[in-house]
């Protein structure tokens, strides 16, 4: 929750509070609404004026409740907004150091250049495997955003030696350049292999040109979002069975490996051999992940040794063409 919403919290308490102790007097002490309006808020102001009427024992336990609830409500409100207005009276600079001093403490992060569409997810990609990461950009308001949502951002062009020596690129265990503009992330990549050259660096490349480009600039991979989804729409509609399939991305290619389950048949090639003499690798090139029992038994990564029988089920994975290979060699 940001602060804003702390204090817009704040005062909605501190209504309730007001109202409900008000009401509280009126019905407990019998007092005017005038009275019992005056006497909460000299109570949740603390300014000790006195009782502005008698109180009875029930009249002064619900006092009680106010000075804690009301008071404790009014000072942390009071002393967020106060926090806020000082910031922002001078430029943020409070914040700004705070998270210049986070920065500062982290090591083996991840630092992201540009915060728009994809460097947005793959912060939020990050932060789900409880990675730390700095992001790093140069436009004010997508800067803003970043420190909205939680980021730690370092605002200023990813470009410049002293803008990812502030991002701790000294301490990082890799970069990731996915600003909009490929020239922009082809200077990114230069500069981080320049500044650090064992540096894994893995770079956006929107045009197809540019990723020759990226590698020859020493990128250690180099991934096209739009290729990426466009191989991945026309897996969607060219494979049927796709909830079997796992997506690997290669140099930025992306390739589909397919998950099945194959049962041995009494009369399959594959009864009575072991793992070993089957030579389903060298045959298919599928790749077996785990031998089901007929009774559900589940063995991940058999043993070589492991003999196959009918009514076992072999769980391979390969290519559609190697899965279609396994499938015809086992009968």
């Amino acid at each position: 929750m940001t602060r804003e919403r702390r204090v817009t919290g704040g005062l909605a308490v501190l209504s309730l509070v007001t109202l409900a102790s008000t009401l509280g007097y009126m019905l407990i002490e019998g007092a005017p609404f005038g009275d019992a309006l005056y006497m909460t808020v000299v109570t949740i102001s603390t300014v000790g004026f006195g009782e502005i009427f008698p109180l009875s024992g029930a009249g002064r336990a619900m006092t009680t409740v106010i000075i804690v609830v009301g008071v404790g409500t009014a000072l942390y409100t009071a002393a967020t907004a106060v926090e806020i207005g000082l910031e922002r009276f001078l430029g943020g600079e409070p914040r700004r150091r705070r998270m210049n001093r986070q920065i500062d403490r982290l090591q083996d992060h991840v630092i992201v250049c540009g915060f728009g569409r994809v460097g947005r997810n793959v912060w939020h990609a990050l932060r789900e495997e409880d990675i730390s990461v700095v992001v790093v950009e140069s436009a004010a308001e997508a800067a803003a955003a970043g420190v909205a949502e939680g980021a730690l951002v370092v605002t200023g062009d990813a470009t410049r030696y002293e803008i990812l020596g502030e991002a701790g690129i000294d301490r990082a265990r890799a970069l990731i350049a996915c600003v909009q503009n490929d020239n922009d992330n082809l200077v990114i990549v230069l500069s981080a292999k320049n500044r650090r050259a064992e540096l894994p660096v893995i770079a956006r490349a929107t045009e197809l040109e540019a990723q020759q480009k990226l590698r020859l600039a020493g990128a250690d991979r180099v991934v096209s979002p739009q290729l990426v989804g466009a191989h991945r729409l026309a897996a969607l509609a060219a494979e049927p069975r796709l909830d079997e399939f796992v997506d690997v991305i290669l140099h930025g290619r992306l390739m589909e490996l397919r998950i099945e389950g194959i049962e041995i048949d009494p009369h399959s090639t594959l009864h009575g051999k072991s793992l070993r003499e089957s030579e389903i690798r060298k045959q298919s090139g599928a790749l077996v992940l785990a031998v089901e029992t007929p009774d559900g038994e589940l063995h991940f990564n058999p043993d070589p040794d492991h003999r196959l029988k009918s009514g076992q089920m072999i769980v391979a994975i390969g290519t559609s063409e190697q899965v279609e290979k396994l499938r015809d060699y086992a009968g």
